[in-house]
């Protein structure tokens, strides 16, 4: 039996999305141009609380806002840009409240991707994930909402799982809700940059990074990266923005949001890692950004050649 309303949605879809990436553009520009005018007559200060209050509110179009009234900021220093809306909980960093994160229905499929891919590798290595992983680092971890996953679904015999995260909001809230549920996660509120001091000498089976990178340098990337391989007793899993071409040579200011792309095989490479996977994952999984989901181990372990494949055809 043919499915032709299959087919028509298909059709349809085909149709209403580029209509819908056009009405949300038009949309962010209606907020991101009022407020970068604005933003020519007033001081940064100035500008940095109206960002503050409109984070305070909660209002819908506080990441527009926040890009169009600290639009010379983000050119001129996008890694204190993203830092001060980090750390101040705001903007993008506002959609990381309790009810949206926690729960697998709320983790977002390319976090689903990566832990699958290192469940397969460690049974692929004879480790079983669900009682040999002890130990779980996780660098970026907002509210340690994919903690609390791996600990329920995915390492349930992980007794130590960790996490670090700039935005103390997150941290805390986090912290009491996890607290509240039993569990073992703990959070710490601290700069990833500051990870190899935080954790101090601290061996972790899996460490884990994601969809974090995007938002520092190529400099402070590496030296959280080499922090990672220097903790890591087993694996690294990283999450982060892929180029729209080939792998830029050095890493890459995004002009939309002051977003780095960065090359992470070379960048694995000059840390004292090796690639293990890499993923390519589209949009259309991902609901945002492309993205590469790695798989690396430090350069202490058994070499093996990467292995590369597709979730998604590219567009």
């Amino acid at each position: 039996m043919h499915d032709n309303g299959g087919r028509f949605r298909r059709v349809v879809m085909h149709k209403v999305t580029p209509l819908r990436r056009h009405f949300n553009s038009a949309a962010r520009l209606a907020v991101r141009w009022p407020a970068w005018l604005l933003g020519q007559v007033l001081p940064l200060s100035a500008r940095r609380n109206l960002v503050s209050l409109a984070g305070r509110r909660r209002l819908s179009v506080g990441v527009e806002f926040a890009m169009g009234m600290l639009d010379d900021l983000r050119r001129q220093d996008p890694v204190g840009f993203h830092r001060f809306l980090w750390s101040n909980h705001l903007a993008y960093a506002r959609t990381y409240e309790i009810p949206r994160r926690f729960g697998a229905s709320n983790i977002n499929p390319t976090r689903h991707i990566l832990f699958s891919r290192i469940s397969d590798h460690l049974r692929s290595r004879g480790i079983d994930p669900r009682s040999d992983i002890r130990s779980v680092l996780d660098v970026g971890c907002s509210s340690g909402y994919l903690l609390r996953h791996l600990e329920e679904l995915v390492f349930p015999s992980a007794t130590i799982l960790h996490g670090l995260d700039i935005d103390s909001y997150a941290v805390q809230a986090g912290s009491t809700h996890l607290s509240s549920l039993q569990s073992r996660v703990k959070l710490f509120a601290a700069d990833m940059e500051a990870t190899e001091r935080t954790m101090s000498s601290r061996s972790y089976d899996l460490v884990l990074c994601c969809g974090v990178l995007m938002y520092v340098d190529e400099t402070t990337a590496e030296k959280v990266v080499r922090a990672m391989f220097s903790c890591s007793a087993q694996l690294v899993g990283l999450i982060c923005l892929a180029p729209p071409g080939d792998n830029p040579v050095r890493s890459e200011v995004r002009e939309s949001d002051g977003a780095f792309i960065h090359n992470m095989d070379r960048m694995i490479r000059r840390t004292g890692g090796s690639v293990v996977s890499s993923t390519w994952v589209g949009t259309s999984t991902s609901g945002s950004s492309p993205c590469h989901v790695i798989l690396a181990e430090p350069s202490t372990k058994r070499h093996r050649t990467p292995t590369r494949d597709v979730v998604h055809a590219r567009p």
